[in-house]
């Protein structure tokens, strides 16, 4: 009987989550309210408060189901390595791009300004705590960079990009994208010049 209310529950879940979505796309988060909600999900408040303790609450949970997606594509290629050399990463296995190509309208959805959040920042935190917890760059020998201010850069930077590329409407392949984010990772410029 336990193992019957926990599929429900679950089922219950994610049915008020993509409901929800569903009118995140058809107008503002402001603008949608918790009976609403529940009304077109076929739930009552309950089932609702028994999930999710505010609308907030049930949108930061899917902005954190959205992101662990993400995360899990950014690993791809890595699952199986150890040690990770840049220039033998073969970008067929960077998955990354096509996801976001795939899930187009979700991206496009959480980038606007439908939400109250900043999802710009938060998918670059959910990259950055991601190089942190799991990365150990190898950095030349007596270099007097802070570790943590080089994956805050690098972190971000990703971010920019893949950012940058959805909103700007994917205007190169994945492929090629993935081909930039290797190059951007190996490259590193000690001159410049002022334009005039």
């Amino acid at each position: 009987m336990t193992g019957m209310l926990d599929k429900r529950i679950k089922r219950s879940k994610t049915d008020i989550k993509e409901t929800f979505l569903q009118l995140l796309y058809q107008k503002p988060f402001d603008q949608i309210t918790i009976s609403e909600i529940v009304r077109e999900a076929d739930y009552n408040r309950g089932t609702f408060y028994a999930n999710f303790e505010t609308k907030e609450h049930l949108l930061d949970e899917v902005i954190h189901d959205v992101l662990q997606d993400m995360i899990t594509q950014i690993r791809h290629p890595y699952k199986s390595i150890k040690k990770v050399n840049m220039r033998d990463i073969n970008t067929e296995d960077i998955t990354l791009f096509t996801y976001f190509q795939e899930n187009e309208d979700l991206y496009k959805l959480l980038l606007s300004h439908h939400i109250r959040v900043d999802f710009r920042y938060q998918l670059a935190k959910a990259i950055e705590r991601m190089f942190i917890e799991e990365y150990e760059y190898e950095l030349k020998e007596g270099t007097s960079l802070s570790t943590k201010w080089f994956y805050i850069y690098r972190a971000h930077g990703i971010a920019a990009v893949i950012i940058r590329w959805i909103e700007e409407d994917f205007p190169d392949s994945p492929e090629y994208m993935s081909k930039q984010i290797v190059n951007l990772m190996l490259t590193s410029t000690e001159v410049f010049y002022i334009k005039n």
